[in-house]
């Protein structure tokens, strides 16, 4: 048997539970009480962060909860309250978010990244950040960037290092 994928409906950030999501965790052979206590319990991780899907993957294994963000750009925008990135990065700022922030996202979004390191994944972050005009820190991400490189956030970087390699 392959992987069957079963889509977790969702409203206001919680588990909905429905017959027919019920139906085809039965049919999978999976508890629905189970099921739903933990794909609750993965959601509490991406608290304050707007959850695009959720999914599970069962396999004759078991199952596995995959939880999907919105895409970066548009994760930023929400962060930042905003509807458009700037016209002009260069010249416009559109807000700023604290270098934590990005490192948190960073980790939440790990397996989309397909990066081998969190300093690779937080600097692809902090390269949108610059394309649309977000501080990091009160800097332009440019030089923010400059800073990863030479080091100047390695303490920043270690504090979220045991929760990359998870």
């Amino acid at each position: 048997m392959s992987k069957r994928v079963i889509v977790v409906p969702l409203q206001g950030g919680k588990v909905a539970v429905n017959p027919q999501f019920q139906d085809a965790l039965k049919q999978a052979g999976l508890d629905p009480n189970k099921v739903v206590q933990e794909v609750q319990e993965k959601l509490k991780a991406y608290g304050k962060y707007p959850v695009q899907k959720v999914e599970l993957e069962v396999s004759p294994d078991g199952y596995e909860v995959k939880v999907y963000l919105p895409p970066i750009g548009d994760l930023f925008l929400k962060l930042l309250g905003k509807d458009t990135g700037a016209h002009d990065s260069a010249k416009e700022t559109l807000g700023d978010l604290p270098f934590e922030k990005i490192v948190e996202i960073a980790v939440l979004k790990r397996d989309e990244l397909k990066s081998k390191s969190l300093k690779s994944a937080v600097k692809q972050l902090l390269s949108t950040c610059k394309s649309m005009g977000i501080l990091v820190d009160g800097k332009r991400a440019d030089e923010v960037l400059k800073a990863v490189d030479e080091g100047k956030y390695d303490e920043v970087l270690k504090k979220f290092e045991s929760q990359w390699s998870q």
